[in-house]
């Protein structure tokens, strides 16, 4: 009779051998019971059941605990983390099966209390009493297989066993015997012998076969070498580079860790790829599934919804995403005035700018309803069960119609169409999803729940980058896969590619003493740690038994920029020769210049690439387009201290309108707590401040803690996250402390508030240049019979630097705000001048942080905090006129097409070239860097 010869390894579920493709078929045991399956009508599961399986024994254990009369012993994992505590008690369950144990028998007292457990669970999943049906796992597909074995319908198989039969799993085990009672044969593969001892490969080889050694020494003939390196990438070139400059060199690879370093610098060098296949958790598409939660609770999860929009694929538009990371980046917070603004001004520009049919614009405000303007739940409620299957639902349609869309780009492009593999992962892994919410009797999830869900259908996405091409080296990717088949001669080079720890480790015993005893009374068969620990160990030494000429062991020291441990086997090789003499057969790939080539190849030839260092700053740079670069209708008072004292950054930022990529990221502490500072402020003294009947300190914390929350949500949602508890609590007294110090100083000095954020404008009277601006706070009251105005300049923090602005009279912006008042230009629609001119004007910094006020002298608030001693309308006067000789003197500068690069680095030189210039009439430069500067590579202080 003809037999059909298979081949079955626990890590042969792809036909890769070291010699190329296999020459029969090979299966895993989970592979060959799928197999044999077809022939006796038993289908198999087409696609994975495991979560809704766990899910459904959840239940199962749900409904045990609550019949029981005694706390079960799973009672506080399971209270913990039932869906954990239900994958591990079923994994147990199909194990004992699997193992040949009837679990369908009758409890008894003299059963183990936990194997008892796992009777009385079947009892429940068999009872007519429940409509709990557990779905077939593995053992329940196997002992379903055994039953039908007797009716002989397979061909008969001659099936060859890679490893050795009592290291197979139990029912794999159990199997084997079964055919074999049909007659199939099961015949084991041969063990490798070592090689010729006066090799290094062949001491090593022997050694591991319990061997002693005679010759302790490696002498580094090139049958046995170690490539280090500090990174994996320097190997991969160094091993690209080889084998493209010796052609006859052909090693075959062992890949355990599936990524694409290497292949990638194979091709890179020409060379046919191996097409190695990958499974990741990092695909893009996938971690939309992981993102969609957010948008159920409250508070808002900025940082996840900043991750959500800045993915590649999701399901909303990318310009609308894009919006709306830009947003979130400088404000991070939600459904304000600004956000409603921002989103009504998107779909406005869209339609006006790029036409837009209503059609595709109805379609993206759906996408964003869907997602954004959606009812929320607090962190300690319960999410409807209908909500989230809507949600998962939604995901699953948007990844079928984004695949298809894909693929119609690609034949409208002309390209071969993709498989898109990730959104069809992405797919099943939300159809599961709504399997589970369907299997869960509970009408509504909690947090915790929710997430846990996501986790049990989170599952790596398999991807091929590259075919296998013809020529490639051939390559596996496990241990065991090394083998040689019957009648072939051993595999004359391995590369051995990543020589690091990537075996699991097995330290307990899933069952006590007395429960293996128990089961091996019963004949029931399961794996102990020592059983593993002795199969990983015979796993690991396969592929040194089987190179038969030269194996090359890669050992990095870091695999995508994170340290990783020697295999294993590196401490055995120490251990198996003399000290000292493993430096015989390493060669530093990092040090390629002067380490030894492997023995009979051709060395990589690496040239050292010298570094060359960028040019430095220059103090000045002659631009012909300057000398015709006109002054903009309004200028701001930022804008004019970057072109008095930094002339590059007015330039670049103001003129050529340069501006950095946005970093999708949230905005840094600092500068999220003077935004809201700020706000909160403003929105204060607007309510209150022309109201001096509220103008006390109970007041002020009583608004504070009513609005609090609203700012929050608004514009700094990251404060109301889990963990910001603390941080939000001192911010808030820090506010109430501040608020208090600057209403109070308001009140008791007789002020009342004029504006926040008031609009300012006024002429420079230099050029013709007109300003406008922003006041953060203009107060007003009449004393003696003189209107005075009062200009507060509102800071979180930086007392330092406040405090010399005010001693070296450098204060430009407080001095054209308080001419800009001065100037009195606002006036309302009929042209009536809102306010009547000053008869003095004061300015001063008010540092929100810590609830001081800074200024010249305490006209204006008996709190100020001095600082200079001249008097203060002289000084003003003198920084206008500063301001306004600076202004015309780099105006002049530009006139002759000449911009000045003002760094630390150039400030001497700079001095030099401005020897004889009146410095009297102008501001005295900076010697530093500017801070803020986005244009540090641009003027080559980042090198």
């Amino acid at each position: 009779m003809t037999r059909k010869t298979i081949l079955l390894g626990l890590s042969l579920n792809e036909p890769r051998l070291l010699t190329g493709r296999a020459p029969i078929p090979t299966h895993s045991p989970a592979s060959l019971l799928r197999y044999l399956e077809t022939f006796y009508a038993l289908g198999a599961p087409a696609i994975n059941r495991a979560a809704l399986r766990t899910e459904q024994y959840r239940q199962i254990i749900a409904l045990h605990q609550e019949q029981a009369t005694q706390l079960p012993f799973y009672a506080k994992t399971f209270a913990a983390d039932p869906l954990a505590t239900a994958e591990e008690l079923l994994s147990r369950r199909d194990e004992l099966l699997e193992g040949g144990w009837k679990i369908s028998r009758t409890p008894s007292e003299t059963i183990p209390v936990r194997l008892r457990v796992t009777l009385e669970l079947e009892q429940l999943v068999l009872a007519d009493t429940n409509e709990l049906d557990l779905l077939p796992g593995t053992a329940d597909r196997l002992n379903a297989l055994l039953a039908a074995l007797p009716e002989d319908r397979h061909p008969r198989l001659q099936i060859l066993l890679n490893e050795p039969r009592t290291f197979l799993p139990p029912g794999t085990q159990r199997l084997l015997t079964g055919l074999e009672t049909l007659g199939d044969t099961v015949e084991q593969l041969p063990q490798p012998h070592a090689g010729d001892a006066s090799t290094d490969l062949g001491k090593w080889q022997a050694a591991l076969s319990g061997a002693e050694l005679t010759d302790n020494n490696l002498t580094g003939d090139g049958s046995l070498m170690i490539l280090r390196a500090q990174r994996e990438t320097h190997l991969a070139a160094y091993v690209a580079r080889t084998l493209r400059d010796n052609p006859d060199w052909r090693p075959s690879a062992l890949l355990t860790i599936r990524n694409q370093t290497l292949d990638n610098a194979i091709v890179t060098e020409g060379l046919p790829s191996m097409g190695v296949p990958s499974n990741s958790l990092a695909r893009p598409s996938l971690q939309v599934l992981k993102l969609v939660t957010a948008f159920l609770w409250a508070p808002i999860e900025v940082e996840r919804i900043m991750e959500f929009v800045s993915l590649v694929n999701k399901p909303l538009h990318w310009r609308l995403a894009n919006k709306i990371a830009i947003f979130l980046a400088d404000t991070p917070g939600m459904f304000g005035p600004r956000w409603r603004g921002m989103i009504a001004g998107f779909f406005r520009d869209m339609k006006s700018e790029r036409n837009w049919p209503d059609k595709k614009i109805k379609q993206v405000r759906d996408q964003y309803e869907i997602w954004f303007e959606r009812k929320r739940y607090q962190r300690d409620e319960l999410v409807p069960k209908l909500q989230l299957r809507f949600l998962f639902l939604q995901l699953r349609e948007w990844a079928l119609e984004e695949r298809t869309e894909m693929r119609k780009e690609d034949v409208r492009k002309g390209r071969a169409q993709g498989e898109y593999g990730g959104l069809l992962v992405l797919y099943s892994q939300a159809q599961r999803a709504v399997e589970l919410l369907d299997a869960q009797p509970e009408q509504g999830l909690g947090y915790l729940a929710v997430e846990r869900l996501v986790r049990t259908v989170y599952e790596p996405a398999p991807a091929q980058f590259q075919p296998e091409e013809q020529g490639a080296l051939p390559a596996i990717f496990a241990p065991a896969s090394a083998l040689q088949l019957p009648g072939q001669e051993p595999v004359a080079r391995l590369l051995w590619w990543d020589f690091i720890e990537n075996e699991p480790d097995y330290f307990f015993s899933r069952y006590y003493p007395p429960e293996l005893a128990y089961l091996e009374a019963q004949g029931v068969s399961v794996s102990t740690p020592v059983q593993k620990n002795t199969l990983s160990i015979w796993q690991q030494a396969r592929p040194v038994m089987h190179a038969g000429k030269q194996l090359i062991l890669c050992l990095p020291d870091r695999v995508d920029g994170t340290e990783v441990e020697p295999h294993p086997l590196l401490g055995d090789l120490e251990a198996a020769f003399a000290e000292g003499t493993l430096a015989n057969i390493t060669i530093d790939v990092d040090h390629a210049g002067a380490a030894t080539a492997i023995p009979g190849l051709t060395k990589p030839n690496f040239t050292g690439v010298p570094i060359a260092p960028l040019a430095r700053p220059v103090p000045q740079i002659n631009i012909q387009r300057l000398r015709d670069m006109g002054e903009r209708e309004f200028e701001s008072p930022t804008s004019i201290e970057d072109l008095l004292f930094y002339p590059h950054k007015y330039v670049f930022r103001h003129s050529l309108r340069l501006k950095k990529t946005p970093i999708l990221s949230i905005a840094s502490e600092g500068r999220l707590r003077g935004n809201l500072a700020h706000r909160l402020i403003e929105q204060l003294l607007r309510e209150i401040g022309g109201q001096p009947a509220r103008m006390n300190r109970a007041e002020v914390d009583t608004w504070i803690d009513e609005n609090n929350l609203r700012l929050f949500q608004n514009q700094g949602a990251v404060l109301l996250q889990y963990g910001q508890e603390p941080e939000r609590i001192q911010f808030i007294r820090t506010m109430k402390k501040a608020a208090w110090a600057l209403v109070y100083a308001i009140k008791e000095n007789g002020w009342t508030v004029r504006g926040s954020e008031e609009l300012v404008i006024g002429d420079l009277e230099a050029m013709g240049q007109a300003m406008k601006g922003r006041a953060d706070l203009v107060l007003t009251r009449e004393k003696n019979g003189a209107v005075e105005v009062a200009v507060v300049d509102l800071k979180w923090q930086g007392k330092g630097t406040f405090e010399n602005l005010l001693k070296n009279a450098r204060d430009v912006q407080l001095a054209l705000y308080g001419d800009f008042v001065s100037q009195n230009k606002m006036a309302d629609e009929d042209g009536k001048i809102l306010h009547p001119t000053p008869d003095n004007i004061h300015t001063a910094y008010f540092l929100i942080r810590f609830g001081k006020i800074l200024g010249r002298n305490q006209l204006a608030f008996r709190q100020t905090e001095t600082h200079g001693e001249s008097e203060a309308k002289v000084v003003q006067r003198e920084t206008l006129r500063r301001v306004r000789n600076t202004y015309n003197w780099r105006w002049a500068q530009f006139r002759e097409g000449d911009l000045e690069i003002r760094c630390e680095e150039t400030s001497g030189f700079l001095d030099d070239a401005y020897v004889g210039t009146n410095w009297d009439e102008l501001f005295e430069m900076e010697t530093s860097d500017a801070r803020f500067d986005d244009y540090q590579t641009l003027i080559g202080l980042v090198r």
